[in-house]
């Protein structure tokens, strides 16, 4: 919730959006009197927006009590939640790239799988990254260790069935990161972080490239920073 001392100069779009906000989290709903306190504005002005935001089906008033509106809901539906992580993370990740020179990606996680949904093209071209879109098993990747160790237990499930997943959990929850080496015809390792909303894993942000030219114990702080302040900017308040 924000609250200003208004000026002159404060447009309606600015008294508008102090309205909305003071409606808070909790979904309950506010008079008139209440929302003017919290918004800081006078009763008159508070009155006098409400009453066009009802008009328009952002507000709902029921028994004289305000409620946010079925239509704010609806436009809300409209915001696609990749497009607007990828928009977020872009510029911490281009600034990640450029300053390691590895291949740095963004995925986001669907059932037991993870897709990459942004990727940031490196220095090192020996091997194709997955392309943006791709769908790739979380178990094998430390994309999807990384959502799995910041993701709730499902209730039931006895933390002490897989004695060896646990610990891995707990170590990469320790470190902030997961690390996976690949081996075979394409060598390669990659340092995961997630991003995290309310302390859960909704996104998680990833370094990749060779055996040969990426260590993963220098990179491990960068990726757990950058992914840090996607979180920040999505609104982790864990």
């Amino acid at each position: 919730m924000r609250t200003a001392r208004w000026t002159e100069s404060v447009s309606v779009l600015d008294r508008l959006t102090a309205i909305l906000d003071a409606f808070g989290d909790d979904g309950e709903g506010q008079g008139v009197s209440e929302l003017a306190r919290r918004a800081n504005l006078p009763k008159s002005t508070v009155s006098r927006i409400t009453a066009d935001l009802v008009e328009q089906g952002l507000l709902d008033r029921i028994d004289g009590v305000l409620y946010l509106g079925i239509r704010l809901f609806e436009l809300g539906q409209n915001v696609d939640p990749a497009q607007r992580l990828r928009r977020l993370a872009l510029p911490a990740m281009i600034q990640l790239c450029r300053a390691t020179g590895h291949h740095v990606h963004l995925a986001m996680p669907d059932g037991d799988d993870v897709i990459i949904i942004a990727n940031v093209s490196g220095n090192d071209h020996r091997r194709e990254v997955p392309r943006v879109g791709a769908r790739l098993t979380a178990t094998a990747t430390a994309l999807g260790a990384a959502i799995e160790a910041f993701t709730p237990r499902e209730a039931g499930i006895d933390p002490d069935q897989d004695s060896d997943r646990a610990a891995s959990r707990d170590r990469i929850r320790k470190a902030g990161v997961a690390t996976v080496y690949h081996t075979g015809n394409d060598e390669h390792v990659c340092v995961a972080a997630p991003v995290l909303a309310h302390g859960s894993a909704v996104a998680v942000i990833a370094m990749s490239g060779m055996l040969d030219s990426l260590d993963p114990v220098r990179t491990s702080t960068p990726v757990r920073q950058t992914a840090a302040a996607v979180s920040r900017m999505v609104g982790d308040d864990s």
